[in-house]
């Protein structure tokens, strides 16, 4: 009878430990030096309190479970619990004294040892199902708690092991899986508390700090939580949402939302003006979900993103569709748009217009594309200006210096007139050192029976005709605008165009090919720098060696003169010969490398009077020759620089001392 109470006892002591760790909600493996020694200390007295209520057979052996307490305290706790458990179990047991202090002390050191090896050994390396590893590691535990007892005397030792060997080979392990089992538990239950802790610290974390606004409400539609955002999107405190019910929302389609939530039901509602809490009208897309429990919906989430950004992004996005960036004007798309789209019959009449800006490739080629920008939009300001004026004027940028006007609600003759007080403000632009002029085209469709596209390429049909009359006169003009323009900024320039010029028809009028021959060269000599408009003072004026960039710069000047006398029909003929007068008559001149005579005859006129003038001008690189010099100069490169033939006109006028 008292060894079975013992044994109740000892099984109480051991499921005690087990208890008392429910109730401190801990793991067995401390973290801080302080609770392990603590932890240890508690295990000790426990350990102490099982060896106090231990059964004593008759050879004086004393058996209880403290190897199954130590060996699993070893085995689940910090190595510095069990280690200060073992020694206040040691220090009792010696204390106790007896025959059987060797065996009691050796079964402890077994028990710990044994569990921190299998712990930090066996069961890193080998791999067999966790119950049955705890079970073989109970065994052994108990085998060597056996082999403890062969240090009573003999015979003693022969008959404490077959008194009790069996029970504790047999029951013993199971109480070790049994005790482990206890603490797997226990630690699998911590650890998911911690896990579930962890997850709504993430959750709430995620909630109050989502820049999305979240509800959560409850079957009655009845808000239970919300977070900052939301309340800020609606614009309502957070202490007037909770507790609201959505059911008597002033927008049925969120009151529809949230009740098909509560059935089960995913719901995206989207409105770019809505109206939840308040009376702020808002744009915004919200999901409502359900919330379940074992396959029960208890509730729902809502979560509202607030649309504003993205409804003014994909306002933009439609301007940038419909509007050119440089001028602000409305693009070709946008025009394209109008045209193919069915039009009221209450816009009608529709007059429409295109014009043109002329010379607009001369003001680019010459000027720069900056400055051609420019003129495009103090254009298009005046266009703009009028459009803020008359709400049935719309403004089309349709091509690169192209324009076109939809005049709803406007006759012909009305937009004639329109159009020519249009014209008239270009023409006054006086921002430039060149004027402005554009031709333009108009023309009207007073019903639907008249397609729009018939009546946009009639006002193109038109434009073109005006613009046959309004360029030639304009383009001329601005040639002249780039020639002063280059004359002002460098003196020198104009010169030496003139004495060119003037050289080159003396030569010309040698050859007696008549006068258009005579006129076209001399014009030729006038205007064959042009292209040096786009080079800087710097490079034309460099009183030292040019750099290969400046040079190929300085190379490029004649087919810059081309691009741009080119672009008048009468100078068609001046601009071929203008880009051939660096042509050598040996083929190494440039930019084509054209030979002997397939170099305009004009051209290799203009390069004597070029190169002579050049000769003898000081320049800020080199001196000036004086005019013999040049003329030996002039005779030494004929046939290779200079056409014989045309050195020989030049011969006659230096005899005549026409120099």
């Amino acid at each position: 009878m008292e060894i079975f109470q013992a044994i109740i006892t000892n099984v109480v002591l051991l499921f005690g430990l087990v208890f008392i760790m429910n109730l401190s909600n801990n793991k067995p493996e401390q973290k801080k030096l302080v609770t392990k020694i603590i932890f240890g200390v508690f295990i000790g007295i426990i350990t102490i309190m099982v060896m106090i209520n231990a059964w004593e057979m008759n050879t004086g052996a004393i058996f209880d479970t403290r190897s199954v307490l130590i060996s699993v305290a070893s085995l689940f706790f910090s190595t510095i619990s069990a280690s200060i458990a073992t020694i206040i179990a040691i220090i009792y047991r010696i204390s106790i004294g007896g025959e059987g202090v060797y065996a009691g002390v050796l079964t402890l050191f077994f028990a710990f040892s044994i569990g921190f090896l299998w712990k930090n050994f066996f069961m890193k390396k080998v791999k067999i199902n966790k119950y049955l590893s705890i079970y073989l590691f109970g065994l052994l535990v108990h085998v060597f708690m056996m082999l403890s007892q062969l240090t009573f005397p003999y015979p003693k030792n022969i008959e404490v092991l077959i008194s009790v060997g069996p029970i504790v080979i047999l029951v013993y392990p199971i109480a070790v899986l049994l005790l482990s089992m206890a603490i797997i538990n226990h630690n699998q239950r911590i650890l998911s508390q911690e896990i579930i802790h962890i997850n709504e610290e993430k959750y709430k974390t995620l909630f109050e700090n989502s820049k999305l606004g979240i509800i959560q409400y409850n079957l009655d539609g009845i808000i239970e939580l919300t977070n900052d955002a939301f309340c800020e999107i609606i614009g309502v405190p957070r202490n007037e949402t909770v507790g609201y019910n959505m059911a008597k929302l002033p927008d049925l389609g969120v009151v529809d939302a949230v009740k098909k939530s509560l059935s089960g039901e995913v719901i995206i509602y989207e409105d770019y003006d809505v109206k939840y809490l308040s009376d702020k009208t808002i744009s915004g897309r919200i999901q409502f979900s359900p919330i379940y429990n074992d396959d029960e919906v208890i509730g729902g989430i809502g979560i509202i993103e607030d649309l504003k950004e993205q409804k003014e992004l994909k306002k933009n996005i439609e301007i940038l569709r419909k509007q050119d960036i440089l001028t602000k004007l409305y693009n070709r798309a946008a025009f394209d748009e109008f045209i193919f789209t069915k039009t009221s019959e209450a816009d009608y009449p529709i007059t429409i217009a295109t014009c043109d800006i002329n010379t607009f490739q001369v003001i680019n080629t010459s000027f720069g594309y900056d400055v051609g920008n420019e003129v495009l939009i103090e254009i298009s300001n005046i266009l703009i200006e009028h459009a803020q004026e008359n709400a049935n004027f719309h403004p089309y940028r349709i091509g690169g210096d192209e324009f076109a006007v939809i005049m709803l609600n406007t006759s012909k003759s009305d937009g004639d007139k329109i159009i020519s007080k249009i014209q008239e403000k270009i023409n006054d632009i006086s921002k430039f050192d060149f004027n402005i002029c554009i031709s333009c085209g108009v023309n009207t469709t007073y019903s639907s029976i008249t397609s729009i596209t018939d009546a946009f390429n009639n006002a193109l049909s038109n434009m073109m005709s005006n613009k046959i009359y309004d360029g030639s006169s304009i383009s001329i003009k601005t040639i002249d605008v780039i020639m002063n323009t280059l004359f002002e900024k460098n003196k020198r320039e104009r010169m030496h165009s003139e004495r060119v010029s003037k050289i080159s028809r003396r030569i010309a009028e040698l050859y007696s090919l008549g006068t258009a021959f005579t006129n076209r060269t001399e014009l030729a000599g006038k205007l064959h720098d042009i292209g040096k408009i786009t080079i800087s003072e710097e490079i034309l004026d460099k009183p030292g060696k040019l750099s290969d960039p400046e040079w190929q710069k300085i190379r490029k000047h004649p087919e810059t003169s081309f691009k741009i006398l080119s672009t008048v029909s009468e100078y068609l003929d001046v601009a071929n010969v203008v880009l051939s007068h660096h042509e050598r008559y040996d083929g190494l001149g440039y930019p084509r490398g054209l030979k002997e005579h397939k170099i305009p005859l004009e051209a290799r006129i203009i390069s004597v009077a070029d190169s002579f003038d050049a000769m003898t001008v000081s320049r800020p690189y080199r001196t000036a020759m004086n005019i013999d010099e040049a003329v030996e100069e002039i005779k030494k490169n004929s046939g290779t620089q200079f056409d014989p033939m045309v050195v020989d006109k030049f011969l006659i006028m230096y005899a005549n001392n026409e120099l």
